[in-house]
């Protein structure tokens, strides 16, 4: 089970230090909102070691899908379809 609000710390610590880039905060956010909006990625969330959700992530950052909801319900399906 991840624990969103300790990655979430995390990353926000990080971004304020400069060690990460703004992209993660607003990917963060993103998923925030998401864990509270959308019942299967909260359900997803909770399934899953926070490591998954740090890949996430990753993954959001670097394709820059912060702002895209139908990638990320892309990304859970496949993610369950490959577990």
């Amino acid at each position: 089970m991840a624990n969103l609000q300790h990655i979430a710390d995390r990353i926000f610590r990080h971004v304020d230090a400069g060690h990460l880039e703004a992209g993660y905060s607003a990917s963060m956010g993103a998923l925030i909102d998401a864990y509270d909006d959308d019942p299967d990625f909260h359900a997803w969330v909770d399934a899953v070691p926070g490591s998954a959700v740090e890949k996430l992530l990753v993954c959001m950052v670097r394709k820059g899908k912060w702002g895209d909801p139908a990638w990320l319900v892309t990304w859970i399906q496949r993610d369950q379809v490959v577990a």
